[in-house]
């Protein structure tokens, strides 16, 4: 027996708390048309679905907000702006304009064909899309919360379920054969996702990696050797870290911060020391002096 649960009331809690060091912009809709063939799909598959929707649009510089909203109104998806995250990369949803003239193609390239020249990315989560940069979005999607009850089934099931209720990318190493058949029993409450494949790998001696937007599940040798790995694991925005900080996108000496010797701290500390031809010609009266 499986069930995978996601909790929906937690869910908007964690996103909430999650956005409260600063506002998040939510773009809303009503509920989505009752389908009787959905009722049985999580929060998450109905999304997916709904991205998979053909659409055909046409906005001319209109604010990334306002250009959601169009979408929104359209497919009928809830989107939540990850405001803080996007300030911090020293953007505005509300001054980021918008150009796409896209017919019948799908919800998400439309999507992806808006996002992309700011960098962002999305990450459906429960019954909404967050909009932010690729790795924040990743780690707010490894990091939602769900409760999984597991009795008795082979991992192979276990991931494929957890992946389909979740709208997440669980890709199980083909290579682990005997593996992939372990039965594991789990039942935990409110966990995130992240840490319920850890622990359903760990119980058939596997591990979990994460490339790019996909957590890999393979031996525990692989998986060290993958994160070692340069060409797997390309420098991105530490979610913990952020942008403007020294050695960060948008920080001193980097692409789009200040110049180095003008860093908070370091301009005032050159100045007091002197420097350049001013030191000079005082050095030099100095000597004229004595």
């Amino acid at each position: 027996m499986l069930t995978v649960t996601q909790r929906r009331p937690l869910l908007a809690a964690g996103l909430a708390l999650a956005l409260a060091l600063a506002p998040a912009a939510l773009v809303t809709a009503g509920p989505a048309p009752a389908d009787t063939k959905d009722k049985a799909a999580s929060p998450a598959e109905k999304i997916k679905k709904q991205l998979d929707q053909t659409v055909s649009l046409e906005i001319t510089e209109q604010p990334l907000t306002l250009a959601l909203n169009q979408i929104r109104e359209q497919t009928k998806i809830n989107f939540v702006i990850d405001k803080f995250t996007i300030q911090q990369m020293g953007m505005d949803p509300e001054q980021m304009p918008v150009n796409v003239k896209l017919k019948d193609v799908k919800v998400r390239t439309a999507l992806r064909s808006a996002l992309s020249p700011y960098n962002l990315g999305y990450a459906i989560i429960g019954d909404t899309v967050l909009i932010s940069t690729d790795d924040m979005a990743m780690h707010r999607q490894m990091k939602q919360r769900v409760s999984v009850e597991l009795e008795k089934v082979d991992l192979t099931a276990a991931l494929k379920q957890l992946s389909r209720e979740t709208a997440t990318n669980l890709m199980l190493d083909t290579r682990v054969g005997k593996e992939a058949k372990t039965e594991v029993s789990l039942q935990m409450e409110d966990v995130p996702l992240e840490t319920a494949v850890r622990l359903v790998a760990e119980m058939a001696g596997l591990k979990p990696v994460k490339v790019g937007n996909v957590l890999f599940v393979t031996t525990k040798a692989l998986a060290n050797e993958m994160r070692n790995d340069p060409d797997l694991n390309q420098p991105g925005v530490n979610p913990g870290v952020m942008p403007g900080m020294p050695g960060m996108p948008g920080g001193p000496g980097m692409p789009g911060g200040v110049p180095a010797g003008r860093w908070p701290g370091r301009h005032r500390r050159a100045h007091r020391r002197g420097s350049g031809a001013g030191a000079g010609r005082r050095c030099s009266r100095r000597r004229q002096d004595g």
